[in-house]
């Protein structure tokens, strides 16, 4: 089977491809990370923090270290993916350039995974792989769509949150959905903590679909109900400071420290200076 599997070049597209390349061994893989920036997010403080957290610090400093030193941990560098997995990812920041699109045409795979990928695909990408493009979504569809679904969640007092694996249609967040799988939301904890978990319910989702798709199976596939969608955008300050008068925050230093190490081999990842133990951890 041909896959194209696209994702976010960050911390966590780091780990979703860790995690799903080694379970699409005897398929033709090819990747897209999006590096898209909105200007938000060297503007609104938290917003900033992140993007240090999750793209500047690892993609900047950490990643590259451990390439040029040829170190790993239990997770590898997108370097070190490409190199043991054989493939050379595309990056883009727009679909401006033609090009990747025309490559992709003349490929023909017959599926897109779409996975913390910034870009919202053109109508003419619909019409190009045969089984068409799914988008795993961190967040219950229909009642989160958008941006920031797990802070939206918890910001809302759910008691779980969900990961929807839908397939993409012209809308955003809006196509028939296979499955909605859920975890415990832990209010204590950072929201950065719940990503990577969400994101792991919708890639086991992922591979029961593609084994269907190989053995020729049909799919349920069920149509979402259009009054129920609520599409959230890109997090205000106001939003910020309502999730800190709860209680809340969006990552812990000690979170992003143990998320990090899984990169570091461990004699690396044992120096690395140990934080106060915060209160939301």
């Amino acid at each position: 089977m041909k896959i194209l599997f696209c994702t976010k070049n960050d911390l966590f597209g780091a780990f979703i491809l860790n995690w799903i390349m080694p379970r699409l061994k005897g398929h033709e893989v090819r990747v897209w990370l999006s590096d898209k920036t909105r200007p938000a997010e060297n503007m609104v403080a938290p917003l900033a923090e992140e993007k240090f957290l999750e793209r500047d610090l690892p993609l900047q400093t950490i990643f590259p270290l451990l390439d040029a030193t040829q170190l790993s941990g239990e997770w590898l560098t997108f370097k070190a993916l490409e190199l043991k997995y054989e493939y050379e990812a595309t990056i883009l920041n727009s679909f401006k350039d033609p090009q990747p699109t025309q490559a992709l045409r003349q490929w023909g795979p017959d599926v897109i995974v779409s996975a913390r990928f910034s870009l919202i695909f053109k109508s003419e990408h619909l019409q190009i792989p045969r089984w068409g493009i799914f988008n795993i979504h961190p967040g219950a569809l229909p009642g989160y769509g958008g941006l920031y679904a797990p802070m939206r969640a918890l910001l809302n007092g759910e008691s779980r949150l969900g990961c929807t694996l839908h397939k993409v249609d012209e809308g955003i967040d809006t196509g028939p959905i296979y499955s909605v799988s859920y975890r415990l939301a832990e209010p204590q904890r950072s929201v950065f903590s719940h990503i990577s978990d969400l994101y792991q319910l919708g890639l086991q989702s992922l591979i029961e679909l593609l084994a269907q798709l190989e053995a020729g199976q049909s799919l349920t596939l069920n149509r979402q109900d259009p009054q129920l969608n609520r599409y959230y955008r890109l997090p205000e300050p106001s939003d910020f400071q309502l999730l800190a008068e709860r209680g809340l925050c969006m990552a812990s230093y000690p979170d992003f420290i143990r998320f990090l190490n899984r990169f570091l081999p461990k004699n690396l990842a044992d120096t690395v200076v140990s934080l106060p133990k915060a209160k939301n951890t």
